[in-house]
C-alpha cells in the first residue's frame, strides 16, 4: 500500500449531495437552505440521519428554532443551484429559493420546506445534535419521504459534482 496525505485520501470518498432546508416554507425571510455532501443514515430503527455544518449557517439557527429540517438530495437539474446559490450564498439576507426559481412547498409532518424536484426528499424532525472538532452533527429522524424525479442523483467527488452511473 502506497501513503497518501490523508486530506487527498478524505477527498477521494465520494459523498451524497444534498441540500438541507429548513424554515418556514411561506415565509421567506424565515426559510433557508445549505448544500451539504456531508450526510449519512446513521439508524435503521428509528429511521435516523445525520448531516453535518458549521454552527454559524443561518439553516443551522433555522433547524435549532424549528426543530425540524428537510434533506433533498441532489439531482442534475439542480446542480447548478445546489453548488452557485446553496452552497455559496448566504441565506441570512436572500432568500435562496426566489433566486434560484424554485417554489418550495411545505413538508406534511414538520415545518420545513421540500424542493419538489429533488430526487429524494426526507422530512426530519431534529433528534440530537453535537459538536465535533469544526462542525455540528445534526442528526434527524425521518418521518416522511418522496421521490420528485427519476434523474439519478449527483454525488461529491474530489471536490466536483458527478452523476451516478446505475
Amino acid at each position: 500500500m502506497e501513503e497518501i496525505d490523508l486530506f487527498k485520501a478524505l477527498d477521494a470518498v465520494p459523498h451524497p449531495l444534498v441540500i438541507v432546508t429548513a424554515g418556514d416554507p411561506e415565509n421567506s425571510s424565515k426559510r433557508g437552505g445549505m448544500t451539504a455532501a456531508w450526510f449519512s443514515r446513521v439508524s435503521w430503527n428509528p429511521p435516523l440521519v445525520a448531516v453535518l455544518m458549521a454552527s454559524s449557517r443561518y439553516t443551522y439557527q433555522l433547524i435549532k428554532e424549528y426543530k425540524a429540517f428537510a434533506i433533498n438530495v441532489v439531482a442534475k437539474k439542480h446542480e447548478k443551484i445546489a453548488i452557485e446559490i446553496f452552497g455559496t450564498l448566504s441565506g441570512k439576507h436572500i432568500d435562496k429559493f426566489a433566486k434560484a426559481g424554485i417554489q418550495p412547498v411545505r413538508a406534511q409532518v414538520v415545518t420545513a420546506p421540500i424542493i419538489p424536484e429533488s430526487f429524494i426528499a426526507l422530512e426530519c424532525k431534529l433528534h440530537v445534535e453535537f459538536p465535533t472538532g469544526d462542525h455540528i452533527v445534526v442528526i434527524g429522524e425521518v418521518v416522511k419521504a418522496y421521490r420528485g424525479t427519476d434523474e439519478h442523483p449527483l454525488i461529491w467527488y474530489k471536490g466536483k459534482c458527478c452523476k451516478i452511473m446505475p
